[in-house]
């Protein structure tokens, strides 16, 4: 019977209810909107590094991961072994990590070359989706002394596809050694850090130069099925090579974490913004329902409406008309957000490629889910209950008598 009631009440006054609804429908908009954007930028940011840069995990040797010294390598069969019976893990990938200096003939910039298998790259990294048809492919077999470099670098070095570069480093016994290279691939990543300073290279073309011994890499990519797995596996490889450097991507780029672990407090900060300032909406809304209708609050209580039943008619009230307004607001953020799910939402227009230059995507891909959906309603409607409590206080002080005269 309240509740009828109360459905009754809100739509007594259509304008004033239309009010609200619109304000709960826009701030809920808004802050889905927001919420779902910021938490596609973080993950996709942090996803594409993992994909580009980082993977999962990293073993290496601690004096490698310390100072990036040549001659801190490991052994890749040591380390086969022992995460052969680690089925957590998908995929393994071992590099060699070579500082030194790349040179054509009109420029020269420092870099890190990438000595890879190819195959086995593919699998823990996108690099190779990077590379654009019409400039080249991923270390391919018929291209001899074949290297892939970024857009960036390749700017700087005013070369092109299939130009001939030089890659000059340091050797594990103290020696220079330079090696002539065929560009045959060149990539883009939205990390223009990372863009600048990697190159790729076949293992066995540069691993002759290193004066490594043989089997020698400096450090292991690891994929997992997803980061609640690398969460749960890194202990344990941790525990399993105690004399090697084992990282996680959290610890490889604590920004990115630490920015990913206080995403869901960001979005109910902003969300609570909203809610803050709608609060007074519903307050002030419902204090001019009730005063419009004191006559009436007064003659309810006059034949036999307890105190408790009018405070839980209000307070149905406000919770309705939160309640359709958050579904109204979802649904408005919902319709937004579809389009851009797989088209992306694309910021160039407002900083170019300024975004990349901090590791940051310019296109982002918003991320909805059902709990951040169930959340939000849940804030709302206690927000609607939290506010309409003064009012319905108001209203429990009326004196029948007096209202009805009034």
């Amino acid at each position: 019977m309240l509740t009828k009631l109360a459905w009754k009440n809100i739509w007594r006054n259509r304008t004033r209810s239309g009010v609200v609804l619109g304000a709960v429908a826009i701030g809920l908009f808004a802050g889905t909107y927001l919420s779902a954007f910021m938490n596609g930028w973080m993950l996709g940011s942090v996803q594409a590094d993992i994909d580009t840069n980082l993977s999962h995990i990293q073993i290496s040797d601690t004096a490698f991961s310390a100072n990036n010294d040549i001659g801190a390598y490991f052994l890749q069969t040591n380390v086969a072994e022992k995460l052969a019976n680690t089925p957590s893990l998908k995929e393994i990938s071992f590099r060699l990590i070579l500082n030194g200096m790349l040179s054509s003939a009109n420029n020269s910039v420092g870099m890190t070359a990438n000595g890879v298998v190819p195959e086995d790259e593919q699998r823990v990294s996108t690099i190779w989706k990077m590379i654009p048809d019409s400039l080249g492919a991923f270390l391919p077999e018929d291209t001899r002394a074949a290297i892939v470099i970024s857009e960036k670098t390749a700017e700087k070095l005013k070369v092109r596809l299939r130009s001939k570069i030089v890659f000059s480093f340091q050797t594990a016994a103290g020696e220079m050694q330079t090696m002539a290279f065929r560009v045959c691939g060149i990539f883009k990543t939205s990390n223009s850090a990372f863009d600048e300073g990697q190159a790729f290279v076949r293992y066995d073309d540069i691993f002759p130069l290193t004066a490594l011994p043989e089997n020698s890499a400096h450090k292991a990519y690891i994929r997992v099925a997803d980061l609640e797995t690398c969460e749960k596996i890194t202990p344990e490889l941790k525990t399993l090579f105690p004399d090697l450097s084992v990282q996680n991507w959290k610890e490889l780029n604590p920004m990115f974490a630490m920015s990913l672990e206080y995403m869901d407090l960001y979005a109910m900060i902003i969300i609570g913004i909203f809610l803050f300032a709608l609060a007074f909406g519903i307050i002030n809304t419902m204090l001019m329902a009730i005063l419009e209708r004191t006559r009436e609050i007064g003659m309810l209580a006059a034949i036999g409406m307890n105190r408790s039943r009018i405070f839980r008619m209000i307070m149905f009230e406000t919770v309705f008309l939160t309640l359709l307004g958050s579904v109204a607001g979802i649904a408005l953020a919902i319709a937004a957000l579809i389009p851009s799910l797989h088209s992306g939402i694309d910021l160039t227009f407002m900083m170019s490629d300024s975004f990349e230059d901090y590791g940051f995507s310019s296109i982002v891909y918003p991320v909805i889910s059902a709990e951040m959906f169930v959340e939000i309603v849940i804030l709302v409607i206690l927000t609607g209950i939290l506010a309409a409590i003064y009012p319905a206080r108001k209203a429990l002080k009326l004196n029948p008598i007096e209202a009805i005269r009034s």
